[in-house]
């Protein structure tokens, strides 16, 4: 679905500062860090700007007109800086969610084609904002793309379009709605890692009626897999994580669009997909792997729930079971604010093999831990009931929780966030895009080289 992505409570401050004139046609400008390959825009900071008055030609209650002088302004920003830009109006008088004119056509042909010479990177866009909703284009094209505002809450604030009606769907639609049924099956979602953890969301993704889901994992099926990786059998070892996970989708939806990446979200061009989707899961226990999607999720508005859980071994046995589910969205603490990464682990996981072996401090790194199928479980369906909560209208409010096995406890928790933090602050890399380098390892080093 992707879109243009507005960081909490970027689109609501803009609606409301561009409908408190409700006689005469309001204008603004924002600049966006523009990803079209992928299809994302992500609005920059400091946010949308209103047009002055002096910027206006004229304007009255069916249209505006900017003059000259501030389109040459704008595209010299753009240009100058190296990024996108969205020219947004109001319908203030329309008692529906707005729609393009014809007026709206003639303005955006001659914007685009001045654009065009003066700032021709720019993949501008068109926004129309009205009482009851917004409208979002490329500026002079026809398709429509999702406008978004990405915080605790994940709100389309555009159009969701059709609702579904499968009768697959119909005990979920009597619980969130047709709507949210809707969201859902428009999303694109990915999950990272494919084990213990990943193969229950892929599954339970399925079953909601996700339909456009990618895989990413780089390892295969080992038979010490087997007591946990949901879909798998004796027949599967040595077959990709993810080609399992596929084939798990499929049978639930054989009309789902399923891409199995094998590969280590670590690398940079593996890395570089995150931008485009609309929700990941992270369902790794790498801390690498959680350092690059964890920061991709601020800086390219990307929500993203991370899970995991551990068994402590002692001298008597099983002496602690926790898990954590933390969403990783503008507004909320991300993993370095909550101290769940390990910076000496990140440096060893991202060696590659010669450096590892020659470094007399990497012990055990992959030491196998303690797993089992039923705490996996229930920590992805705190997962997906999160998700649930964050993008439809299911009343599930927490975003980070905290269980205990051993008590039987799940508690929701809150971190504070660094105000200055170098991932989740808006000093740092939120709504950076990719303007802002992500902690990957670059493909000489994947090489070896």
């Amino acid at each position: 679905m992707t879109g243009l992505r507005f960081a909490a409570p970027g689109y609501a401050t803009l609606h409301e500062a561009l409908l408190r004139e409700t006689d005469r046609e309001t204008c603004a400008a924002a600049f966006t860090h523009a990803n079209p390959k992928h299809g994302a825009w992500v609005v920059a900071e400091p946010g949308v700007e209103l047009v002055p008055e002096s910027a206006y030609e004229r304007r009255d209650a069916v249209s505006a007109v900017l003059r000259p002088a501030y389109l040459v302004n704008l595209a010299n920003r753009a240009r100058a800086q190296g990024l996108g830009l969205v020219l947004a109006h109001t319908h203030p008088r329309c008692d529906r969610a707005p729609v393009f004119s014809p007026i709206d056509d003639a303005g955006e042909a001659e914007i685009k084609a001045y654009l065009d010479r003066r700032a021709p990177d720019s993949a501008p866009l068109a926004l129309v904002v009205g009482p009851n909703g917004c409208r979002c284009r490329q500026l002079g094209a026809t398709t429509e793309l999702p406008v978004w505002e990405i915080g605790e809450t994940v709100r389309l604030v555009s159009d969701a379009g059709a609702a579904a009606g499968a009768s697959v769907h119909d005990r979920q639609i009597r619980a969130f709605g047709a709507i949210g049924q809707a969201i859902l099956g428009k999303l694109h979602v990915a999950v990272i890692g494919a084990g213990g953890t990943g193969s229950v969301v892929v599954q339970q993704l399925a079953h909601l009626g996700v339909s456009a889901l990618t895989v990413i994992d780089p390892d295969t099926v080992e038979q010490t897999n087997l007591n946990r990786l949901v879909g798998a059998g004796q027949g599967d070892v040595g077959v990709p994580k993810v080609e399992v996970a596929r084939r798990s989708v499929l049978a639930v939806n054989p009309d789902a669009h399923v891409q199995a990446v094998t590969g280590d979200v670590v690398d940079y061009d593996v890395a570089q997909r995150l931008a485009g989707f609309d929700f990941v899961f992270l369902c790794t226990d790498s801390h690498a792997s959680r350092a690059v999607v964890g920061q991709a999720a601020y800086q390219h508005l990307v929500p993203t729930i991370d899970m995991g859980v551990s068994i402590t071994i002692g001298a008597a046995g099983v002496e602690h079971v926790t898990g954590r589910v933390q969403m990783l969205t503008p507004g909320a603490s991300c993993l370095s604010c909550t101290r769940a990464l390990d910076g000496e682990q990140i440096r060893r996981e991202m060696m590659t093999p010669e450096q590892r072996a020659a470094d007399p401090y990497v012990q055990g790194l992959h030491e196998p831990q303690p797993a089992v199928i039923s705490l996996n479980s229930t920590m992805a369906s705190l997962a997906i009931t999160m998700f649930l909560g964050a993008v439809t209208p299911v009343p599930a409010q927490a975003r980070f929780q905290l269980y205990d096995g051993v008590r039987g406890t799940i508690r929701p928790t809150v971190a504070r966030a660094n105000p200055t933090c170098i991932v989740c602050s808006r000093e740092g890399a939120l709504a950076k895009g990719a303007s802002w380098p992500l902690p990957v390892r670059p493909p000489e080093a994947r090489d070896g080289r």
